[in-house]
């Protein structure tokens, strides 16, 4: 008997999205920081979601962004209740303006009307980040490329990037742990193995999403990469190598902004689109299959 593998009941006290939330900037940003999910409380995470979950220049931390992203996406009951609350106290004055005299309340309002102001250089400001964010990100294509190429065995660096990537010397003995035999399967072994699992697996918050069921699949990934669209959004591109779970080649996701931009000219989620996983017969990780056993019937 086949069951949907069952998640834990999600804590979500704020709604964060890929561009804009309450606490934190995401992909496209004045800081060009990734996101953050640290005030979520995340249950177990299947390899499905895990996937339909994810990415900017997809560093670990763009991962997480885009996860937590993609549980607001599958919750739409609750965003539209968030909002919903939301929208009832837009516009509801507390009385204190109103009980201030004359004359504070015009410097009140010229300090509106600097705001304004401010909010329109913002908007201007939030665009020439996103054409500087985008100028650097072709700059660090080709960087993608070759790290692309070495973890999947097609080159190896050279002898130039091995020495800028040694670690510097100190006068300290290295450990005898930190030895390792070069002779031993270095012959069969081609690139980084299981490269993107363990940065997955390095950053704290994804990896308590991902399950001892998903690594067998993410093991096979060989590139994460981002691109960024014509209108304000972005698209994360997963690759895997041939696997016996599913048919897919590339599995993307896909988050788009509002036309309109938000309070201080950030950029505003609107919704994302992911990918169909075809999984292969019996070969589902979302699906877990129990077997009951059948009680003996009693012989009268």
């Amino acid at each position: 008997m086949s069951e949907p593998i069952r998640n834990k009941k999600l804590d979500l006290p704020t709604a964060p999205t890929p561009q804009n939330t309450p606490a934190n900037n995401a992909p496209i940003s004045s800081h060009a920081q990734q996101p953050k999910v640290a005030s979520i409380k995340e249950g177990s995470y299947s390899f499905d979601q895990l996937m339909r979950s994810h990415i900017h220049t997809f560093t670990l931390e763009d991962l997480d962004r885009a996860a937590a992203a993609s549980i607001f996406a599958q919750n739409p009951k609750l965003v539209s209740m968030i909002q919903g609350k939301l929208g009832t106290l837009v516009g509801r004055s507390s009385g204190y303006i109103e009980s201030l005299p004359a004359p504070v309340r015009r410097r009140v309002a010229g300090l509106k009307g600097v705001q304004k102001d401010h909010s329109k250089l913002e908007v201007q400001f939030q665009e020439e980040v996103l054409q500087l964010e985008k100028k650097y990100f072709a700059k660090f294509s080709p960087l993608y490329e070759k790290r692309a190429q070495i973890v999947n065995g097609l080159v190896e660096p050279s002898e130039e990037e091995v020495k800028a990537g040694e670690p510097e010397e100190t006068d300290e003995e290295p450990s005898k742990t930190e030895s390792v035999d070069d002779d031993k399967d270095s012959t069969s072994m081609t690139g980084i193995p299981e490269f993107w699992l363990s940065a997955m697996k390095n950053q704290v918050s994804l990896a308590e999403l991902i399950t001892d069921r998903d690594e067998a699949a993410l093991k096979l990934l060989t590139d994460i990469r981002m691109e960024y669209l014509e209108k304000p959004g972005f698209r994360l591109i997963f690759e895997f190598a041939p696997n016996e779970f599913f048919t897919n080649k590339v599995v993307t996701k896909t988050y788009y902004y509002q036309e309109e931009s938000g309070y201080g000219g950030d950029f505003i989620y609107d919704h994302a689109e992911g990918d169909k996983i075809e999984w292969r017969a019996d070969r589902d990780l979302t699906v877990r299959v129990e077997a009951k056993k059948q009680r003996n019937k009693s012989m009268s």
